[in-house]
């Protein structure tokens, strides 16, 4: 691009040169200069140059072509001994040169075109010269300039003449491009020398080809080979299958890379035949193991074409044999393969899909592969291959699957299993990563059998059973096999014989009798019991506890079994099994229909016991963190000390030194009273002495080291304790949405709503957990209506309250919303809930409370923390909304509004409810207008205190009137009687007119005598 930008900017400043006339001595030295610098040693300058002399060219006719050619010749061929690279260049500047001169027009003469023709002809068929696409290029340019061939053909004749014989790519892209132009001109040379009166008969396939392959010796190919390779691939005398084969063969390799992805790419549309689509697609397939395929481009190329064919195939067959030659690809690679075999299987019938199935589990056995990582990789990819097949297939294949990974994750295989053919001994042997491959994959394909859609409910045979109860009866026949050898004996525990005991009992049930109760208990005893031959202790926990609440359910015990079962659930919800913990929550949609609230509690206080654990980790982090700073303090005040007492020391030492030098020739003794240590002076000592010191010193740095990886072991175990207990909130919290999903809006769920909030208004509750209880209460507020039974009366003892103290005391705003929303939902179903039949209560006025009345009463406490504390977190947009969403509660609101205006609350305070009266007015409602005389009065009664106030704001009082002004427009919008207008505050209206405030702001006059006209209208 940048060469680009400057070629262009070059050129127009030769066009702006050029719009000038040009003296006869500065043209002369215009296109010398720029024939000189053709053979420029820079790739980019030769095509400058070459633009700007066709642009001179054709600007001025003046300049004579013989001249010019003639010039060239002597600037533009070696003579005498150049390097290989100025050889190079010099024939580039003279394709340059005779390119330009016949783009401007100047190769009109036959002689001139024959001695043009001719010198590129020597070039071209000069060996090993790299610039052969040029000089071709520009030789096809001139041809084509030329509507008869006849005089210009015997140039060619003497070369073309040489037929197969040493075939060059070049000579094959003559004699194809006369051919293409003027067959019966060839046609004699062709039968005489090419062998066929054809050049594209089938016989010459194999010549054809062998030239082509000399570009995939040479790392390129040629453009100029499109046209022949097009006629090839057209031709209806050669074969479309052959066709392929020729330029699938020529693959890009080497620095020409974005041409061959041209060439490839624009002749692979040519081949579009149905009949031959499958075996492009397999030889694409197996070229893509050939060694000349390595290029990424290839292999791209490649990918993206056979990903493109396989939707067309409509053969299972064909599929099956594209899948094969896929997967015995060598060398491989795992990415291309993945994308064509996601698209081939995601195709495949499942009618198919089972030879699909045994195809990979018989490379899994024997991958054909001696070396041992590679074999480990080729299963790995075979399991993946299988589920991601799996998910297309039949439940039967899908089961027969199930049970081959069971095998090889549970079992070691001493020889072939009789009634399982696929199970052979695995060859070489199965490395621990692979078993545990296996694993994953077969509880993997475990989630997909237990989801297969069937009646009653899914995970069920045709037979009525589940297809996991099919899987462990096979098992009973496997442990005893002489081919398996299970790799932790379980048949030995009580616990497995207390299983199958269980489930023979509830087999022998008839389906009709069986109940919701008897489907959960099996399920989750069948699905413990393929956790026996995983996690022994844990499946032997969870066993028990089951057959515990089994025996009281069956009992119709007097304790609450369900309570016992739901604390069993979320002790599931603990484990890393996905499929167990999916199970727990099938298994809860079963009872939580009948919970009750310490049922709620236990799903409450498991979310709070790990929130508790989570917060005390994270302050055990905090002090931790707060030692190490204080250690850090003490080691640097004692650094400081030590300092001090350094010089100290040096201050003795000075003093000592002093009373020396007093006395003279006194010479003093010291006795050495060091222990038996020494301190070694390193600069001095010899290889034996710090080799003894490198001992020393070794342990320490040893155990320093230990300690340090210790301590980051340490920490990252802490870390993923915490993040595994986080997870498991967000799976409790899947009960909780279950909960609410298909229970409703009860005083069972309500006694949630609550505890969410405050668990999310915790500092420990960010990431996955904070958005799991925002899509809770998002699912929440789109309930649809028949869910909400929560009885009002019975929200405002409970749930009502709990939520007033979220709004509260939350310094979240999110957590406030989300508090604020659920007091409307309970308000919007208790406006919209039947009237009750009973006697309606009365109030102390003796006035029978309206509903709107109850929804006030629900807000009334934030209201008065709204204007009543100081320093209050509730946000008046609360109140706007309760007045916007129910008409019901705006009279009511008003009413208690228009209290604050004359109590003993702050001025904020009171300009927030002008504000809450200006949204209630703004709805022009005729309930609200019968409160007028008293918000009048009201108002009559602030605006004296502000006129009486020292400097008082002319905000309020404009806002006071406003809110005078609105209330007679809402009378005349409602067409009733503006209501009278008290003295006093007609008086203080009137006061306003003359105050000093008045003065300062011309607009207080104006409203003021606005509102007393309006009221006195």
């Amino acid at each position: 691009k940048q060469w680009y930008q400057r070629r262009v900017r070059g050129l127009s400043g030769v066009e702006n040169l050029l719009s000038s006339p040009l003296e006869e001595a500065q043209l002369d030295y215009c296109w010398k200069r720029l024939v000189k610098g053709l053979p420029s040693n820079r790739k980019q300058a030769r095509s400058g140059f070459a633009v700007a002399l066709t642009s001179l060219l054709r600007k001025y006719p003046a300049i004579k072509t013989e001249a010019v050619m003639a010039y060239c010749r002597q600037n533009c061929l070696p003579s005498g001994h150049v390097s290989h690279k100025e050889v190079r260049d010099l024939y580039s500047g003279f394709a340059f040169c005779v390119a330009s001169l016949s783009q401007s027009g100047r190769l009109t003469s036959a002689t001139l075109q024959k001695e043009v023709i001719s010198e590129l002809l020597t070039i071209l068929l000069k060996p090993k010269l790299t610039i052969k696409d040029t000089v071709y290029s520009v030789l096809v340019t001139i041809l084509d300039s030329i509507s008869d061939l006849g005089e210009i053909f015997p140039l060619f004749g003497e070369e073309l003449k040489l037929g197969w014989q040493d075939c060059s790519t070049e000579r094959l892209a003559l004699i194809s491009y006369f051919d293409a132009r003027d067959a019966s001109l060839v046609a004699k040379l062709v039968k005489k020398n090419w062998n066929f009166s054809h050049l594209h008969h089938p016989q010459n396939y194999e010549k054809v080809n062998a030239v082509l392959q000399k570009l995939v010796c040479e790392e390129r190919i040629r453009p100029q080979l499109v046209t022949t390779l097009e006629a090839i691939v057209k031709s209806k005398h050669f074969s479309l299958k052959k066709s392929a084969k020729v330029f699938f063969n020529v693959l890009p390799s080497g620095d020409n890379k974005n041409t061959v992805m041209f060439t490839m790419s624009h002749l692979i549309k040519s081949i579009q035949e149905t009949k031959i689509n499958g075996f492009i697609t397999k030889h694409m397939a197996e070229v893509l193991g050939k060694p000349h395929a390595q290029s990424p481009e290839s292999v791209r190329f490649l990918t993206n074409e056979i990903k493109t064919r396989v939707s067309a195939f409509t053969s299972q067959e064909s599929k099956l044999a594209l899948a094969k030659s896929i997967l015995a690809l060598k060398p491989r690679r795992v990415s291309c393969l993945n994308q064509i075999l996601s698209g081939l299987f995601a195709s495949v019938s499942q009618e198919s899909a089972e030879q699909f199935c045994v195809c990979l589990q018989e490379m899994f056995c024997s991958p054909d592969i001696a070396d041992t990582k590679q074999a480990t990789e080729m299963r790995a990819d075979c399991l993946s291959w299988l589920v991601l097949l799996l998910r297309h297939a039949p439940a039967k294949v899908v089961f027969d699957v199930t049970k081959f990974l069971f095998v090889y994750s549970f079992f070691t295989v001493k020889s072939q299993l009789p009634e399982q053919p696929v199970v052979a001994v695995p060859e070489p042997e199965l490395s621990k990563e692979i078993t545990d491959l296996c694993r994953a994959k077969f509880n993997t394909c475990l989630k997909i059998l237990s989801n297969v859609p069937s009646s009653p409910r899914p995970g069920l045979a045709e037979d009525g059973r589940f297809w996991v109860y099919h899987l462990l009866s096979s098992s009973l026949s496997l442990v005893t096999s002489d081919a398996l050898t299970l790799i932790v004996d379980i048949t030995q525990e009580e616990e497995w014989r207390l299983f199958w005991a269980v489930i023979d009992e509830e087999e022998g049930k008839p389906l009709a009798e069986r109940t919701e109760e008897n489907w959960a208990f099996e399920l989750l005893f069948l699905h413990s019991g393929v956790l026996l031959f995983e996690e022994q202790s844990h499946a032997n926990a969870i066993l028990n506890d089951v057959h515990a609440c089994y025996e009281k359910q069956k009992n119709s015990s007097t304790e609450n079994w369900r309570g016992v079962f739901l604390d069993l659930l979320i002790s599931l919800l603990s484990f890393e099994s996905a499929l167990l913990r999916k199970i727990a929550g099938t298994l809860f949609k079963v009872i939580c229909k009948d919970l009750d609230s310490d049922g709620v509690s236990l799903i409450m206080d498991a979310l709070e016991n790990a929130s508790k654990e989570i917060e005390s980790e994270s302050e055990d982090e905090d002090e931790g963190e707060d030692e190490e700073n204080d250690e850090e303090n003490e080691s640097e005040n004692d650094d400081e000390d030590e300092d001090e007492e350094d010089d100290e020391e040096s201050e003795d030492e000075d003093s000592e030194d002093d009373e020396d030098d007093e006395v003279e020739g006194m010479q003093i003794d010291i006795p050495n009273q060091d222990d038996d240590s020494e301190d070694i002076d390193l600069s001095d000592a010899d290889e034996e002495e710090l080799k003894k010191e490198d001992d020393r010193l070794g342990p320490a740095f040893t155990s320093l080291t230990q300690f340090k990886k210790d301590e980051k072991a340490f920490k990252k175990e802490k870390a993923v304790k915490k993040v595994k207990r986080v997870h498991f909130q967000v799976k409790i919290l899947d009960f909780v949405d279950i909960l609410i999903e298909e229970v409703g809006f009860t005083a069972a769920t309500m006694e949630v709503v609550p505890f969410l909030l405050k668990l999310a208004s915790k500092p420990s509750s960010v990431g996955p957990l904070y958005e799991r209880i925002l899509s809770i209460f998002k699912g929440l507020f789109a309930m649809k209506s028949e869910k909400l039974t929560l009885q009002f009366d019975e929200a405002k003892k409970t749930a009502i309250p709990e939520l007033q103290k979220v709004i509260l005391k939350s310094t979240n705003k999110k957590i406030q919303q989300l508090a604020s929303q659920s007091l409307f939902l309970l308000c919007k179903k208790h406006l919209n809930s039947p009237e009750p039949k009973k006697k309606k209560r009365k109030s102390s006025a003796g006035k029978a409370p309206t509903r709107g009345d109850d929804v006030c009463e629900v807000f009334r406490c934030l209201l008065d923390d709204l204007l009543g504390n100081k320093n209050t977190r509730v946000d008046k947009n609360l109140i706007f909304q309760l007045v916007e969403r129910f008409a019901d509660a705006r009279a009511p609101v008003a009413l208690l509004v228009t209290s604050y205006l004359t109590s003993d609350s702050s001025l904020f305070a009171k300009m927030q409810a002008i504000a809450i009266l200006q949204r209630v007015l703004a709805f022009a409602d005729a309930p609200v207008l019968s409160h007028a005389d008293k918000m009048l009065s009201a108002l009559g009664v602030l605006l004296s205190k502000l006129l009486a106030a020292y400097n008082p704001s002319p905000h309020h009082v404009r806002e006071c009137i406003k809110l005078g002004i609105k209330v007679s427009a809402v009378a005349q919008k409602l067409e009733s009687p503006a209501p009278a207008l008290p003295k006093p505050t007609a008086k203080a209206l009137e006061d306003v007119l003359s105050s000093d405030v008045a003065m300062k702001y011309n607009d207080l006059p104006n409203l003021a005598k606005k509102a007393l006209s309006a009221f006195a209208g």
